[in-house]
């Protein structure tokens, strides 16, 4: 169970580093962002609002990120990394299934990402309740 816990906090932790990053250091790069480019007369260059919003919410996920890791590393962390994971993965998971009945079917890669999220998330609480 100990290689499983650290396997799925390391893909949790991975996931949410390379989501983030993304949305941080390039936040036009980031695929919900591709979507709302594809209009001409969107542009985030003149969308300080936009961008830092994007950057925002990227910084909190890298952080999580960065906390799930360190579970993978030291066993002492593993709960807060568990718990970390689950707050994260279906905090997003829920305003994406909000947005689903709200705003309607997104992209192929948008639904995909949450599949991951929710296999993820799944797995986390596996793990969380196998710790006790």
């Amino acid at each position: 169970m100990e290689v499983l816990n650290i396997i799925v906090l390391t893909l949790s932790g991975l996931a949410l580093f390379y989501a983030s990053y993304t949305r941080l250091i390039n936040p036009t790069k980031a695929i919900f962002l591709q979507t709302y480019l594809a209009k001409s007369e969107n542009e985030p260059e003149n969308d300080a609002d936009l961008v830092n919003e994007v950057r925002g919410i990227g910084a909190v996920m890298l952080l999580g990120g960065i906390m799930i890791l360190l579970g993978a590393l030291f066993p002492d962390f593993r709960l807060t990394s568990f718990v970390v994971a689950i707050v994260l993965l279906f905090g997003v998971i829920l305003g994406r299934l909000i947005s689903f009945g709200v705003d309607g079917r997104p992209s192929q890669d948008i639904v995909r990402a949450a599949m991951i999220e929710m296999i993820l998330g799944g797995l986390n609480i596996i793990c969380l309740v196998n710790l006790f």
